[in-house]
């Protein structure tokens, strides 16, 4: 499987370009027309995920729905805290989540990924807190970040900070997988 194939496909593409979009706009034109921006790219990425899937993404829709209403907030309230703390809500809730589906007969990740993966109960439990830590670090560097560096700066660091987050999601999905992959679903993990 090529590093293209591996890396840039569709659902990492449709979860990193409102992001880029979000950069991008704000360094041209402003944070508030980036955080309108933000808010058309998550929708028309979660739609376009959606027909293309054929899948209902539980992920991305958690996304949008914070994008939508902490976003939404900045636009009424003209106060851009509200999409500063959207990385940190947005990744400790996902970890509230998470924590959930641990005690769940079966994880919301597990449902999440079902058909891509074939882990042992093990397996799905380790991956599961292996991602709560993942989102926590996340939301604390969020945390962190926003609150001592100026606007375009911290937003400049999200830009980067994203896409290396979800490289991480699928780094220790991958480690995870390596060993506890059930044996009668074949995989190449090399």
């Amino acid at each position: 499987m090529s590093f293209r194939e591996r890396y840039l496909n569709r659902p990492f593409l449709f979860e990193i370009m409102p992001g880029i979009i979000f950069f991008l706009v704000n360094k041209g034109w402003g944070l508030m027309p980036g955080v309108i921006a933000l808010m058309i790219s998550t929708v028309l990425a979660v739609g376009l995920g959606l027909l293309l899937e054929k899948r209902m993404p539980v992920f991305p829709l958690i996304s949008l729905f914070l994008v939508v209403t902490l976003g939404g907030s900045v636009l009424l309230f003209e106060n851009e805290i509200f999409v500063k703390m959207k990385p940190t809500i947005g990744k400790a809730l996902f970890a509230l989540i998470l924590l959930v589906g641990l005690v769940m007969k079966r994880g919301l990740l597990e449902r999440a990924l079902e058909g891509q993966l074939y882990l042992s109960r093990r397996g799905w439990q380790v991956l599961t807190i292996r991602w709560i830590i993942i989102a926590l670090g996340f939301a604390l560097s969020n945390e962190v970040c926003w609150r001592w560096l100026d606007t375009d700066s911290w937003i400049a660091f999200n830009a980067f900070v994203m896409p290396f987050s979800i490289v991480a999601y699928m780094a220790i999905t991958r480690i995870t997988a390596r060993r506890y992959w059930i044996a009668e679903h074949s995989l190449h993990v090399g």
